[in-house]
């Protein structure tokens, strides 16, 4: 008789805020996982909440409810001594996770994106995050991050006790089949320069301001949650400089619009200042446009040799780098495809393949053949 296939819980809580960062992660993530998963002999199971319960089209899933939070769990472990674990194996997905499996045999997987809180915060708000990571990583059986430079800080700051840490990237959405749709806002006639992010003070945007005075034949259109103080500054900012005709913050803006603003940009420029990954970036070198990067965190590794880059937010400086990059992108026909072969390393279905070969590897299972659940209707 066949032992039935391991139980692995996904959590893709996340993918409930899908113009987040982490939210796309765990949708793509999450699909390209439970086909790589019931290919190799593993039961996927979504970690969810109610309203994403048939995304995924498995036939199990795991609604993610109040009670099963850490905070409430812990109190409860002490009744799970003795007992076989119901899951194999808990991926938590992210390093703000709150969700750990109640059985303390359940292996655990942990992905890091990023110890921004490093550069974010300061004194005591350093140390209690550090801790909250630092529990996690005690819990978990190995840990996977999502750039080189995330795992170089990862080995910086925390004690791993011998557990693996392996690089995983992330992948790429695939928009070859998302149709392009013109935003209504916009003066298609006029070149304009694409930026897109949630609208906070570490992405730096405010300093493409003085970058667009420079180019007085140009727009900059910056994408994305603009709630913040400072989106409010950045607003200010763009009347006293009288900018407004030619500056756009539309908030947040549909898959259409974004493919469209992407495909028709002159060029994309991410002044983040930290970044565990960065995937804009790559949307944009996937549609063969020049990208204009900080030189900072984890984007000269995403970005490669094909992108420019800006040492520091000097006007003149910002300037220089991108005259010199538009002359080089416009001077060779093949810069374009170049874009698009770097971006082609960035693929989830390879990710997949890595995250389930971990997997097989923590359980210590051979490979076997293929299983094949019936999917539910997604």
């Amino acid at each position: 008789m066949l032992n039935p296939p391991p139980r692995i819980v996904l959590d893709l809580e996340k993918s409930r805020n899908c113009c987040s960062g982490l939210g796309q992660f765990a949708r793509n993530l999450g699909h390209a996982l439970t086909t790589e998963m019931c290919n190799r002999g593993l039961r996927p199971i979504p970690f969810v909440t109610a309203a994403q319960m048939n995304d995924f089209g498995t036939p199990d899933v795991l609604e993610a409810k109040p009670w099963r939070k850490e905070i409430f769990q812990r109190w409860y472990r002490w009744t799970q001594i003795g007992r076989a674990p119901e899951y194999a194996l808990w991926h938590a997905t992210h390093q703000q996770a709150k969700y750990l499996p109640l059985n303390p045999k359940t292996r655990v997987l942990l992905t890091i994106h990023d110890l921004n809180y490093l550069r974010e915060k300061k004194g005591p708000k350093i140390e209690r995050e550090h801790r909250r990571i630092a529990r996690l990583i005690r819990r978990a059986d190995a840990v996977t991050v999502i750039s080189k430079f995330v795992a170089g800080e990862v080995k910086s700051y925390f004690d791993l006790q011998g557990k693996p840490l392996q690089v995983i990237y992330n992948g790429r959405p695939d928009v070859s089949k998302l149709p392009a749709e013109q935003p209504a806002w916009i003066n298609a006639s006029r070149p304009y320069l694409f930026s897109i992010g949630i609208i906070d003070r570490k992405k730096n945007f405010h300093v493409l301001l003085d970058l667009i005075q420079q180019l007085p034949n140009h727009q900059l259109v910056i994408a994305g949650q603009n709630d913040s103080e400072y989106a409010a500054e950045m607003r200010r900012t763009i009347e006293r400089l009288q900018l407004s005709d030619r500056v756009m913050l539309p908030g947040p803006i549909s898959d259409q619009q974004r493919q469209w603003l992407y495909e028709n940009c002159e060029s994309f420029v991410f002044p983040s200042l930290t970044e565990g990954f960065g995937l804009p970036p790559i949307e944009a070198m996937t549609v063969g446009k020049p990208v204009f990067l900080a030189r900072r965190t984890s984007l000269p590794e995403i970005g490669g040799q094909r992108a420019f880059y800006w040492d520091d937010f000097n006007t003149q400086h910002m300037l220089d780098v991108y005259h010199r990059g538009m002359t080089t992108y416009n001077a060779s026909p093949e810069y374009a495809s170049l874009l698009q072969q770097a971006a082609s390393r960035f693929c989830w279905h390879d990710a997949a393949r890595q995250y389930v070969d971990l997997y097989r590897n923590i359980l210590q299972l051979r490979e076997v053949e293929a299983f094949h659940p019936s999917l539910v209707a997604a």
